[in-house]
């Protein structure tokens, strides 16, 4: 496996129409915000190149997830409509631009 090339999931945790976010990337649903279980649907694949490796980000909408976010003082649920005016990473831009277009 070339370290250069990074294939990474992403969950995105929806509680009715608001989305779970905190202010960086982050490994997993259960380790970083307590949540478990929901629905989970492919969203969408977007490849991003940094300077030193090239990732493939595979969003998906995690419908209903059981439990309390926790873990870290930073997650906090966002409405949808807000998502247009954060400022995110870069990397995340056309994820964002597909959660917008699927809770629509």
């Amino acid at each position: 496996m070339d370290p250069s090339r990074l294939e990474i999931a992403v969950a995105v945790p929806l509680r009715g129409r608001e989305v779970l976010l905190r202010p960086r990337e982050e490994r997993g649903q259960r380790e970083e915000t307590g949540l478990t279980g929901g629905r989970w649907e492919a969203l969408c694949v977007q490849a991003y190149d940094y300077a030193d490796r090239r990732v493939r980000l595979h969003a998906f909408v995690v419908r209903d997830p059981g439990g309390e976010a926790s873990g870290h003082p930073a997650w906090t649920w966002v409405s949808g409509s807000r998502l247009a005016e954060l400022r995110l990473p870069q990397a995340n831009e056309a994820i964002v631009r597909a959660l917008i277009g699927w809770l629509a």
